[in-house]
């Protein structure tokens, strides 16, 4: 597997810090020659050791990502296609919502430039006597720098376990939240890349299923949007904090009146990394519904580290996980924490033709 990063070396959270890898000359690294398969198979659940917990601390707000607020669309914009040798916008991948619709405004806030990874996780569940996920080799699904798969409960309790170590209010972002960001503060794009297309996305994406099919993938192992966010376009699901989203992408809290049992789910944004590339539209999303410890298949200990121990039934879904908010506004050179947003190109997003009609 090959991770794609620019200067002389590139950085992962694993193991106890950060693992630092020297680079080829064309920027191109070996994850299983530098990494070792047998390390990452053979990789141990870190302690909860004061240590451990203060290096995660600071690295944790070292990755918050100041967010600007501002006012925007939710929900399916046009954005610039190339279709028939013209430049024109148009809906890409995504519900048709009211082209009238009033903005929405957002305070400004922090967000993870990261998914929760699975160190991260097992250190939180080390440090509250949690019992670790099952372990599944062929998708990452517990290995050290992947995204961890967790449940919304768990979602929800690990960034509130980043409140308690950090002192700051850590939380899910609200479906606003996740798409502002990822939208680059709000901006006209289908896809949540350095480009604003998804051509380079797939380019990626398909190296990482040619060598590793039906596996999550290093969280940059994708070129960050120009906000510096990765991953927001493939990878896993995320939980966002809404408890229901309507057809048009539009956050319901008390959920739909006309459908009572709508009310009971939980809903992620964001694409998975088992969708076609060009799917992976940021106006995406989904919902997962519960999940009762007796619906477990053939082997119901495989998900018992999935449910609180006063829980029986649990939202959860095979390719979600998360990336947590700080609710605060004052940018970094206040809060003393955190990094500023980096700046977005004039020319973006890019135009690009729509993969269906190339």
């Amino acid at each position: 597997m090959k991770l794609w990063a620019w200067g002389a070396t590139v950085a992962v959270a694993a193991g106890a810090g950060l693992l630092t890898w020297a680079l080829d000359s064309d920027g191109i690294i070996d994850v299983e020659k530098f990494f070792g398969g047998d390390g990452l198979k053979n990789y141990s659940a870190p302690r909860a050791s004061k240590k451990n917990i203060e290096e995660l601390r600071q690295r944790v707000l070292d990755d918050m990502v100041h967010i600007p607020g501002g006012s925007f669309k939710f929900g399916n914009v046009p954005v610039p296609v190339i279709l028939d040798g013209e430049e024109r916008r148009e809906l890409i991948y995504g519900p048709v919502v009211d082209a009238d619709r009033a903005p929405v405004s957002v305070d400004s806030y922090y967000i993870s430039r990261f998914e929760v990874t699975n160190y991260d996780f097992d250190l939180y569940a080390a440090a509250n006597d949690l019992p670790l996920r099952a372990d599944a080799w062929e998708s990452h699904e517990r290995q050290g720098p992947y995204p961890a798969i967790i449940a919304y409960h768990q979602a929800e309790d690990f960034c509130a376990w980043l409140s308690d170590v950090t002192g700051q209010p850590f939380d899910l972002p609200t479906s606003e939240q996740w798409e502002y960001a990822a939208r680059s503060g709000g901006r006209d794009v289908a896809y949540a890349t350095q480009d604003g297309t998804y051509d380079y996305l797939e380019q990626l994406y398909r190296e990482t299923l040619d060598q590793q099919p039906h596996s999550t993938h290093l969280p940059d192992a994708y070129p960050p949007t120009p906000y510096g966010l990765y991953a927001m376009s493939s990878n896993v699901h995320e939980w966002v904090k809404d408890a229901w989203l309507d057809a048009n992408g539009f956050p319901l809290p008390d959920g739909p009146s006309d459908d009572p049992d709508a009310r009971d789910r939980r809903v992620w944004r964001g694409a998975a990394h088992s969708a076609q590339a060009s799917l992976n539209s940021i106006f995406m999303h989904g919902a997962a519904g519960p999940f009762d410890k007796a619906m477990a298949p053939a082997s119901p200990s495989h998900m018992d580290a999935f449910f609180h121990p006063d829980l029986d039934r649990i939202y959860w879904d095979p390719e979600t996980g998360a990336r947590c908010v700080v609710n605060v506004t004052a940018p970094p050179e206040q809060s003393g924490f955190g990094r500023v947003a980096g700046q977005v190109p004039d020319d973006y997003p890019k135009a690009f033709a729509p993969l269906e009609r190339r």
